[in-house]
């Protein structure tokens, strides 16, 4: 609580402000609106990072892969290593999994031709890793005994005009390095990610990849590589810790994507660039204003100062009128953040009008039509804090130089 002398000096400030009210105006918008511009552009860039990350994600990528070493070098899928050997180590903060083997190869039709990535899947854990079986647009998943059974993408089968219970010839090596072609029978169509997705990826269950690839069912779950679905990628040095060892390696989705990598240290890049220039903006819109304000103020000051007003109570008056300044903009400027950006995380933010409604891809990867912006804490503390320090600054400049003019000696 304060005192009956802070009390009357807080009151002071308080009618200060008001009796400057077009100037104080400015500088509490100023204020307001900083706060308010550096948020919401750090929200829409950190929603649009996230929204890429997850489309990154869920192209069988995952926030991690760990990889049997030979496939980590060389994309050599002979040699998979046995799931129950490590199936122990898929702990928390590993959310979900899915040991996936991985055969490339190619189909030729009157349509055309194109390359094709074949992924041999146990189905109960990849239902939980993606939820590919949620998105079908004709057929069914795939299922553990399906025989020769291959799930397809709707973008495949409309270039191909493939339908459910089609045949579809695959040309590829075996282990061997020797060429074959097999005949896989199409038990599904899914709608999923984006036109290269559906275009290049086509499922099978393991036992049909071991026997087209290895020549044999093993009948055991293998891996070339293990996606890994995470909170993020801060939970990578606890993973790596306990999973990385010989004939393992681990790699995140900015290794094994560095086109969308490099799209995402842009937009930090921008993020930094754009608080540089608002930082500099700030600080001249705030300091001249308040400097003005307290110059204008010398006469009363001096007349008070004679009247035995110390130096140590204009301190606290100024003090007093940075903390109404502080809590005034900031109460404006949450209304703000909370009514627009509230209301635009839930509805996001419209761009598909630039390109006629058409999806952008890059690396494969669907680029966001819609934008959410993602308001964080630490979004707004870093924010206010910047916006109380060049404040503060302003009012401790502004104050020791009009009283340095004064002519009385403290």
């Amino acid at each position: 609580m304060l005192n009956d002398e802070n009390s009357y000096l807080f009151k002071y400030a308080w009618k200060s402000i008001r009796r400057n009210s077009g100037r104080s105006f400015f500088i509490g918008l100023s204020v307001s609106l900083a706060v308010f511009i550096a948020v919401w552009v750090v929200a829409f860039f950190d929603g649009f990072n996230h929204q890429i990350e997850k489309a990154v994600v869920n192209t069988n990528t995952g926030y991690f892969q760990v990889q049997e070493s030979t496939y980590a070098k060389s994309t050599d899928a002979s040699t998979p290593l046995e799931f129950s050997k490590y199936s122990h180590l898929m702990t928390s903060p590993i959310k979900s999994f899915s040991p996936e083997l991985v055969l490339d190869g190619n189909i030729s039709t009157p349509e055309g031709a194109t390359g094709l990535t074949v992924i041999g899947i146990h189905p109960p854990y990849h239902n939980h890793f993606l939820p590919i079986h949620k998105r079908f647009v004709s057929g069914s998943f795939i299922e553990v005994e399906d025989e020769s059974a291959v799930n397809i993408g709707a973008e495949l089968a409309k270039l191909f005009k493939f339908n459910v219970g089609d045949q579809i010839v695959l040309n590829y090596q075996d282990v061997n390095g020797e060429l074959r072609s097999e005949l896989l029978r199409i038990k599904g169509i899914y709608k999923y990610n984006s036109r290269g997705f559906e275009k290049r990826f086509v499922y099978i269950n393991q036992k049909t990849w071991q026997k087209l690839f290895l020549n044999e069912n093993k009948n055991k779950i293998l891996f070339n590589r293990i996606p890994l679905i995470v909170d993020g990628l801060e939970d990578g040095k606890v993973i790596s810790q306990r999973i990385v060892r010989p004939g393992l390696e681990m790699k995140s989705w900015k290794n094994l994507n560095p086109e969308m990598a490099v799209v995402l240290e842009f937009h930090d890049g921008m993020i930094k660039f754009f608080f540089i220039i608002i930082a500099i903006t700030i600080t001249m819109t705030i300091l001249t204003p308040v400097q003005m304000m307290w110059q204008e103020r010398l006469k009363e000051i001096r007349m008070l100062n004679i009247l035995g007003v110390t130096r140590d109570k204009f301190w606290k008056i100024g003090v007093f009128e940075v903390i109404q300044m502080i809590l005034v903009s900031g109460f404006f400027s949450s209304l703000l953040l909370t009514i627009i950006i509230g209301i635009q995380a839930q509805t996001g933010i419209d761009f598909r009008f630039i390109n006629d409604g058409i999806s952008i891809e890059r690396a494969g990867i669907k680029l966001p039509g819609i934008i959410y912006p993602k308001l964080t804490a630490e979004q707004i503390i870093i924010t206010f804090a910047f916006i109380i320090i060049v404040l503060s600054i302003s009012y401790i400049w502004s104050i020791y130089r009009t009283l340095k003019k004064l002519e009385v000696a403290p």
